[in-house]
């Protein structure tokens, strides 16, 4: 009688965050964890048996001596354990001399068949296999023929279908399908990813480390319009200037003027702390310039004005700019105009405003009315993205989606243009971008990063 057994890589058939195998005679159980996914090689080919997304899952099948199953980092193959019958003296002494041939030659005929059998469910296997990649590869060829084709007529279509192809290509790469017309596929869908995805992946430089100007900085944000940055650490009541071009570095202010401060603004070579009690500017010997509670708003300095998004009013404010301070805040929506401002995570102003919410919705205003973005038109949506920024000198407005490692580059007229990819994103908090010297900077901390935009 035939008995098998499993032999792990990792001397366990389970892992609690993946899943594990159970084998019962010759009936094998496998149990999926979330997000998984379970590859069976058998006779050389690999087959993707089960996927899982956000549930856990169960299947059972047939095991074969020579399977191997791979979960993760578990890697677990069928053996057959030792022969349970007599050793070959012993047998060769119970069975009279007259049979042992017929036996002998019994023996061969069922190795001979069981042979024959794995031959030909292997190659049966392989036929299955050719004939499904043979389905899927055209499916993908269509797509891609497709996507380029609406291209210019339809942007987000033709990025589904050609991602849709992308990723068919892959799967068959990935199970060693074999074809010349796969291979050059492959290669066109390489060429043209960047031109209809939009994506770049990029290399990400340090631009320049904060704790050589102070020991143990870290910043949370950046204020910045133009070329000087402002980062913030908000923990230690400290502030860097840095120019972007030349990467000149300085503190400025002391701790006991840029305590209990809310939000750094900036505009040009202006700075403004915003605090529970009102708006200093840092630069002014730290004068008191509006008196106001800036606790749960977004304020933002242009073009000598200063604009306070308030949350929980779902107002916007703003402060007229003279050379005797400022005056009262004044409502800038047009009259009959409602918003929601409660999610707001970011602003930005570069003549219209711009407002950025951990929804993920990116909304315009101009002349204090509503802009509709209509479909914005993105491969991927925003998730909890981190900072949005634009000024009247940049072509783009850009928003750091820290959570997907990504920057992405709308038009002004909202729609999507392309996105930078690089994984390090993922611990950005904000970022500055000078089209000018193509340079986007991202804040991570004890430093600031750098990469080149196109």
């Amino acid at each position: 009688m035939r008995k098998l057994k499993l032999i792990s890589n990792r001397n366990q058939n389970y892992l609690e965050d993946v899943g594990g195998l159970e084998l019962l005679g010759e009936k094998i159980t496998i149990h999926l964890k979330p997000y998984n996914k379970v590859i069976l090689n058998r006779g050389g080919i690999d087959y993707t048996l089960l996927e899982t997304t956000n549930e856990e899952k169960t299947i059972a099948g047939k095991a074969l001596v020579g399977d191997i199953y791979k979960l993760g980092l578990l890697e677990i193959k069928v053996d057959e354990e030792a022969n349970l019958f007599l050793p070959q003296e012993q047998f060769n002494e119970a069975i009279p001399q007259g049979k042992k041939t017929t036996l002998t030659a019994g023996i061969i005929l069922l190795i001979l068949l069981v042979v024959s059998v794995v031959l030909g469910v292997r190659q049966k296997g392989i036929k299955d296999f050719e004939q499904k990649a043979l389905i899927e590869f055209e499916k993908a060829k269509s797509n891609y023929d497709e996507a380029i084709k609406i291209f210019e007529t339809d942007k987000q279509r033709s990025r589904e279908l050609f991602l849709d192809s992308k990723n068919i290509v892959y799967r068959l790469v990935d199970a060693k399908y074999k074809n010349d017309e796969l291979n050059n596929l492959l290669q066109n869908i390489k060429d043209k990813e960047i031109e209809i995805l939009g994506e770049v992946k990029v290399d990400i430089q340090e631009f320049l480390d904060l704790t050589l100007q102070i020991n143990d900085f870290k910043g949370v944000e950046i204020a910045s319009t133009g070329e000087e940055m402002y980062i913030w650490d908000k923990d230690k009541s400290r502030i860097i200037k840095v120019n972007i071009d030349t990467k000149k570095a300085e503190i400025i202010g002391n701790e006991d003027e840029i305590k209990g401060t809310k939000k750094v603004i900036s505009y040009e070579d202006r700075v403004f702390l915003a605090k529970e009690d009102g708006l200093y500017e840092l630069t002014d010997n730290n004068s008191k310039k509006i008196e106001n509670d800036f606790s749960n708003s977004y304020p933002y300095a242009y073009a000598g004005n200063i604009y306070e998004v308030k949350k929980g009013e779902n107002k916007i404010l703003r402060y007229n700019g003279s050379s005797n301070g400022f005056g009262n805040g004044n409502d800038w929506l047009a009259p009959g105009i409602e918003a929601d401002f409660s999610n707001v995570v970011d602003i930005s102003i570069d003549g219209s405003i711009w407002l950025l919410s951990s929804t993920g919705k990116v909304s315009k205003f101009t002349n204090g009315n509503s802009i509709s973005l209509g479909n914005i038109g993105m491969p991927k949506n925003l998730n909890n993205p981190k900072a949005i920024y634009a000024n009247e000198k940049l072509k783009y407005v850009y928003i750091l989606d820290g959570e997907a490692g990504r920057i992405v580059v709308l038009d002004k007229t909202g729609k999507f243009v392309m996105q930078y990819l690089n994984d390090g994103l993922k611990n950005a908090t904000d970022l500055v971008v000078s089209e000018e010297n193509k340079r986007a900077v991202v804040l991570m901390g004890t430093k600031l990063m750098w990469f080149e935009v196109k």
